[in-house]
């Protein structure tokens, strides 16, 4: 089998065209599992059999090029840059980026259509993944078994926290301002409450403001009742050109999801990222406890929708509504990506260490991690289970596609083993 460590550092380290292209597919994938809450990136990069070879390219990323770079030394610049896994990195890192701005549009839409058959699939993936960390043991001692109990307990009781509410603030507020409006997804009832709350703290006029809200699918059945105070009227628009006509009909306040502050998202990025390289924990739903997942998602559309506005298209009204400069937009997005650098270099470091010396211990705590990250899907797929009307057709369906999604694991799994096998796709750096 080749051993690519052999090669000078000071070198760039070859590019294997079949290597890079299933790495740009695996990038695909972990961006997709990155923006689903109760899904990780790690989970597929553990199953895809990339984790070790992942945590060792992120562990190479380094600075140290700037200094000699700044003493004119441009040969020891170029030695020190080459010591980065580029290799794997810039098709991973593509595939991790094109999947999230993409997916955002696709992902979450299909979750809130069919949310059982959605986590099933999710669950059977994740419980044949489970097998993959625990597989690649070489011992398996009590201690491993108590860090594999713990590391569950913990993951279990993780993803029991439930995430806030729909926390608002004020976007746009024109003059003589008699309508308040909010193009978001209307996700709980608890969403709309949150909206009467906010329009009770807008500067009261005669009659009350009348609340217009944007519901493409008809899923809002109850807490739309006028009764909160400064609240006239709430008027549920199912198209969006009328939803669009609206707005300009009056003048009208615009409220969107609350943004925090710059300081405080480029943290959320650095909480984030560490629970996203972490196989089990998502770094999705740690947004959502955080209180940022929506708003973040409407900034991914609003830069995407900005880019397509420069390119000479017309813009998304509802991004329009939602009254955010592509100024904010772009600086929301771009701090929370700086803080999931910093995360990515501090954190892998640590997940290296603990790989390269505690290799056992910690390949049984994953495996405990997505154990227990298995409340966040079944208890999605049961609550779903009481809501159905033949329950019968529904637990046939969410049993097949739990049963597709762990089939999946398992032919990836032996897949990569023979291609491995066969000198086609690289050792794991790690390993070697």
């Amino acid at each position: 089998m080749r051993d690519d460590s052999r090669q000078s550092e000071s070198e760039p380290r070859r590019v294997n065209p079949l290597d890079a292209a299933g790495l740009l597919i695996r990038g695909l994938a972990m961006g997709t599992a990155d923006i689903i809450p109760g899904v990780s990136g790690g989970t597929i990069a553990l199953v895809s059999g990339i984790y070790e070879r992942f945590i060792l390219a992120l562990r190479s990323l380094s600075l140290s090029f700037l200094a000699p770079l700044a003493r004119g030394n441009v040969r020891q610049a170029s030695r020190e840059l080459f010591r980065i896994h580029w290799e794997v990195l810039i098709p991973l890192g593509l595939g991790i980026l094109i999947a999230i701005v993409t997916m955002s549009r696709v992902i979450p839409p299909l979750m809130e259509k069919h949310p059982g058959a959605m986590y099933a699939f999710f669950f059977g993936l994740i419980l044949a993944s489970s097998w993959v960390p625990f597989a690649r043991m070489k011992r398996r001692r009590a201690e491993h078994y108590l860090a594999l109990i713990v590391a569950a307990g913990a993951a279990f009781w993780f993803v029991g926290i439930q995430p806030q509410k729909l926390q608002l603030r004020i976007a746009r507020a024109p003059e003589g301002a008699v309508a308040a409006a909010y193009s978001g997804k209307i996700r709980h009832h608890t969403d709309v409450a949150a909206i009467q709350n906010m329009v009770g703290e807008l500067p009261a006029i005669a009659g009350g403001y009348s609340v217009v809200l944007f519901d493409p699918k008809g899923e809002i059945h109850g807490g739309v009742e006028a009764g909160a105070a400064g609240v006239a009227r709430v008027d549920i628009v199912h198209d969006e050109d009328a939803f669009t006509a609206a707005l300009v009909s009056q003048p009208t306040v615009i409220l969107a999801e609350q943004r925090a502050s710059l300081g405080w998202i480029f943290a959320c990025g650095v909480i984030a990222i560490s629970a996203m390289i972490l196989p089990g924990l998502s770094g999705a739903f740690l947004m959502l406890f955080l209180g940022q997942y929506h708003a973040m998602l409407s900034a991914i559309k609003g830069v995407v929708d900005h880019l397509i506005v420069f390119m000479g298209r017309e813009p998304d009204p509802l991004i329009v509504a939602a009254g955010e400069s592509a100024m904010g937009d772009f600086l929301f997005v771009g701090v929370f990506q700086i803080g999931v650098l910093v995360g990515l270099v501090l954190f892998s470091r640590v997940v290296g260490w603990l790989l390269e010396h505690r290799h056992d211990v910690t390949m049984a705590a994953l495996t405990g991690m997505m154990l227990g990250a298995l409340r966040q899907p079944a208890s999605v797929v049961l609550t779903e289970g009481g809501r159905a009307t033949s329950s019968g057709s529904y637990w046939l369906v969410v049993g097949v596609v739990a049963l597709v999604g762990g089939a999946i694991v398992i032919g990836l799994t032996i897949a990569d083993t023979r291609l491995r096998a066969a000198d086609v796709l690289p050792a794991d750096d790690a390993a070697s």
